[in-house]
């Protein structure tokens, strides 16, 4: 498959799965992490029709060179709208690393009386933080900000450590608790992450700024859905921004920005400084602690399938045609549209049939507001660089099939991988007192086992099943002739069958109660 195959459609779902769309019919899905991905190919135009398409599946770092393009504009779309970015080192640019001599990811940002914002030529409004390392620029709408900042490109998850008193030399975390995880390919996978990983060797002589890689992360979000640790610098530009676009209004504005009215200031002027220092997000590490959970839906598409014909799946962002569309999840779903000329499209909450086009204008330092109803769209305008009525009927159709999806999920959906190492960082947040933690190693042990003690009814229930008459087993039969002295011949009956399947059935209970167990603790 050619590098350079033209993108018509990128999809993030909201578990932060990428799925792109070629225009030469092939697919392509990111896991949520990043970490891995399938590839279906076009479909040979010289194949036999029912000949299903090559499928391709390969851990993102270790790509071959053919699919690399793919991959670096796939992840870039990817890191632009997700909650933490993917970086591996293979995949960037030597350019574009940059040597650093911290792992801190905090920052401080300007004091709200001195501002520290400036007005750009083409309207934006741009703060940057006192280091250096990050910056919000708020759009001349008001309605949406991109952040740009210094990330630390991903690294290998930390290494369990044996434990010298374990007889198992079974690996344990840093809390004592065995680890389930190091066997078999993943090992493999992380004697690999090490050795492909300059940035982590930690040897003795070599300096800090040797040890660590950075690249400059860039982030787009909407100023109705504000990660918290942006909630202070962009209050500081939308106070900044207000001074500029929000002195004349014509009659058909009918109000000032919404998002930055409501962040421009009064919620933060009880506590000017409260916020000022905070973390930046951080990259995701290289290796998935949870592959099993990664779901793959990719198929052969048609090549005149239309954009919003989407699986049944909760979508977060979409690309298609130079617009992004932004889907905001909640009591009301709100669809918030990019054109790419800095203004935006945004349905009106409950009134969804409506889109208010917020457009800003520097030479009145205003912006204007334009109503729009789908039934009565515009007219195409000779020269306009998009076409209103459609955008915001292809918007009207995306918003149309999210709710009817909302309406087909009404069980609770399998949490993705980073919704279960979320799950998983909560309990370790809330796990035992400190007094209890030299009990963690012995109940682990307990709970090996266990777990191996139940295994072995298992086996004798196999055992049972194969000897018995009942199922008309003759390699038992064989078995009680050859070795008479070694078999004890019991009546077999359908009860007895019963019986084992329960006890079978509690052990396997059992089992699952232990698991329960070691993942709360």
């Amino acid at each position: 498959m050619e590098a350079h195959a033209g993108v018509s459609l990128m999809i993030m779902y909201e578990d932060e799965s990428v799925d792109v769309r070629y225009s030469n019919g092939a697919q392509l899905q990111l896991s949520p992490c990043g970490s891995e991905f399938v590839l279906v190919k076009a479909a040979d135009p010289r194949g036999h029709p029912l000949q299903p398409p090559e499928r391709v599946r390969q851990r993102t770092r270790f790509t071959i060179s053919t699919y690399k393009a793919l991959m670096v504009s796939a992840l870039a779309f990817r890191n632009k709208y997700a909650s933490r970015p993917y970086l591996p080192e293979e995949l960037i640019p030597a350019d574009q690393k940059k040597p650093f001599s911290s792992i801190d990811s905090g920052v401080q940002w300007p004091e709200w009386s001195a501002g520290g914002a400036d007005l750009t030529p083409a309207g934006e409004t741009r703060i940057t933080s006192e280091e250096g390392r990050a910056e919000l620029v708020l759009s001349p709408s008001g309605e949406e900000f991109s952040v740009t900042f210094l990330c630390l490109v991903s690294q290998a998850p930390k290494q369990p450590h044996r434990d010298p008193d374990s007889s198992r030399g079974s690996p344990v975390t840093h809390d004592g608790s065995a680890d389930q995880r190091g066997t078999g390919s993943e090992t493999r996978e992380s004697t690999r992450s090490r050795s492909c990983s300059p940035q982590m060797i930690c040897s003795g002589h070599l300096k800090p700024e040797q040890m660590y890689q950075s690249v400059t992360v860039i982030q787009h979000h909407s100023c109705s859905a504000v990660p918290p640790m942006w909630v202070y610098p962009l209050s500081l530009a939308c106070r900044h921004w207000k001074t500029h676009f929000s002195e004349s209004h014509s009659a058909e504005t009918e109000r000032t920005s919404s998002s930055c009215q409501a962040d421009g200031g009064e919620s933060m002027s009880n506590t000017p400084n409260e916020g000022r220092r905070c973390q930046l997000p951080q990259a995701l590490p290289l290796t998935c602690p949870s592959p099993h959970r990664h779901r793959w839906t990719a198929k052969k598409t048609l090549a005149k399938e239309e954009p919003t014909d989407l699986p049944s799946q909760l979508v977060k962002v979409m690309w298609c045609q130079g617009v992004t569309y932004r889907l905001e999840s909640g009591d009301v779903s709100v669809m918030e549209i990019s054109p790419g000329d800095g203004s935006v499209i945004r349905s009106n909450g409950v009134l969804d049939s409506y889109f208010t086009h917020h457009k800003p204008e520097l030479d009145s330092k205003r912006v204007k507001e334009v109503t729009y109803h789908v039934s009565s769209l515009p007219p195409d305008v000779p020269g306009q660089p998009y076409s209103v009525s459609s955008i915001v009927s292809r918007a009207s159709r995306i918003l149309d099939c999210h709710k009817q999806t909302l309406q087909l999920l009404k069980f609770s959906v399998t949490p993705s991988c980073l919704q279960e190492s979320k799950l998983f960082e909560e309990k370790r947040a809330d796990a035992l007192p400190v007094d209890q933690d030299m009990n963690i190693k012995q109940s682990a042990e307990s709970r090996s086992e266990l777990v191996a003690a139940e295994l072995e009814k298992i086996k004798r229930f196999n055992s049972l099943l194969e000897n018995s008459r009942v199922l008309g087993v003759e390699k038992g039969r064989a078995d009680l002739e050859s070795n008479p002295a070694d078999v004890v011949p019991q009546p077999l009956n359908e009860n007895c069958i019963a019986e084992a399947l329960q006890r079978t059935s509690k052990a396997i209970q059992d089992i699952n109660a232990v698991i329960s167990a070691a993942e709360m603790t």
